[in-house]
């Protein structure tokens, strides 16, 4: 410390530090009216007392905000970030994390060695699967990245979290997609209950698109085109309706991904389709192709607990039903055609996929097979 006097007669004590951000020094002062020892030391007392504020400042860490804050800080800044039903759902899944951390808990004294019985938890005692706990593990990871950067932590336990996941049961590749008979079967059953989604069964079978996507088409997303004298669909969103009622449910202004936004060439039985819920739909004000006989959305989860408690048990075939498997039959009935990969997959709207690929390698084998068959025959 040094001491300057100004012209005002007054004197200036003077210390050095370094800044904690720039490792430069840097100078700070108070002012006192004498130069006495007693000056001199309570000036000293009083520089000392603001290099440790602020070097303090630089690197605090806020030991009393809770894990429940932490989180609903970061589920704000993350509304902000993604679309609704990717919001939505990771809301749900924050919702079964804290069942097993509670939200009272000190976010700075969270560990890896709590994390990894939450994780035990969630996979041995609550019995979630592989995947839903990679994606609970994933926006942890984003969280404790928030939280350094607001102060709360140094550093991100997670990144010495050791997951014992399950042991994966073996599945077959062609468990996720539907044989000719099998789709056959499958269509017949559901016109015997429910026509309306028969020919959105139907729909996926042919297009290859998501459940979402095709539910939230309209009649101005049928596009003619003159030059090939053909017509197709513009996918340009899907139905938003986690956490929304019925009512409230309306398209988004985007595709699950970039790849998602595309045009799908229609077929003639697709026109078909369309003219056919069009008739259904004369009498109903409402927005979107496929709807309820009260022209209301159809929802994913009905036709999706359709498939489950109504077809399953009524078909031949023991493989588990969701809409999803509709996608994955166009894309092997493609393959069966001889339709290259990448042109599947801006048909489907995937940049890439593990289990697309999959399925086309799998069908791709098959027709080689039969073609080796075949020849034999001639």
């Amino acid at each position: 410390m040094w001491m300057e006097k100004l012209p005002n007669g007054k004197y200036k004590y003077i210390e050095r530090y370094k800044d904690p951000y720039t490792d430069k020094p840097k100078k700070i002062s108070v002012t006192y009216n004498s130069k006495s020892r007693q000056a001199r030391k309570e000036a000293e007392i009083e520089l000392n007392k603001k290099i440790t504020t602020i070097l303090n400042n630089s690197t605090s860490i806020n030991t009393e905000i809770t894990f429940g804050e932490v989180l609903e800080e970061w589920l704000i800044r993350y509304e902000q970030q993604v679309k609704n039903s990717t919001y939505y759902a990771t809301t749900q899944s924050m919702i079964t994390l804290k069942e097993v951390i509670s939200p009272n808990y000190k976010f700075a004294k969270i560990d890896h060695l709590l994390l990894n019985k939450t994780f035990d938890t969630l996979l041995y005692e609550r019995n979630l699967s592989n995947a839903y706990v990679k994606i609970i593990k994933s926006r942890i990871s984003q969280m404790y990245k928030y939280a350094i950067k607001n102060g709360y932590v140094q550093e991100s336990p997670m990144r010495k979290v050791e997951i014992s996941y399950k042991r994966r049961k073996f599945e077959t590749i062609d468990t996720f997609f539907l044989e000719d008979d099998e789709y056959e079967e499958l269509i017949e059953i559901t016109e015997s209950k429910n026509i309306r989604y028969a020919l959105l069964f139907k729909w996926l079978y042919l297009n290859g698109m998501r459940a979402g996507e095709a539910l939230a088409l309209t009649n101005n997303d049928i596009v003619y085109e003159k030059e090939s004298d053909s017509y197709y669909a513009s996918v340009n969103g899907t139905l938003e309706y986690h956490g929304k009622k019925i009512h409230e449910q309306t398209k988004s202004d985007s595709t699950k991904s970039i790849a998602g936004m595309r045009n799908v060439d229609l077929s003639a039985k697709s026109l078909s389709i369309l003219k056919e819920m069009n008739e259904l739909n004369i009498d109903l004000d409402n927005e979107f192709i496929f709807c309820t006989i009260k022209g209301t959305p159809i929802q994913i989860s009905a036709i999706n607990s359709f498939l489950r408690s109504y077809v399953e048990p009524r078909m031949m075939t023991n493989k588990k039903l969701s809409s999803h498997i509709f996608r994955h039959t166009h894309v092997s009935k493609l393959a069966e055609l001889g339709v290259p990969l990448y042109t599947i997959q801006d048909r489907v709207g995937h940049e890439s996929s593990d289990i697309t690929e999959k399925i086309y390698l799998h069908v791709t084998k098959d027709v080689r097979d039969k073609l080796k068959s075949d020849i034999e025959k001639l």
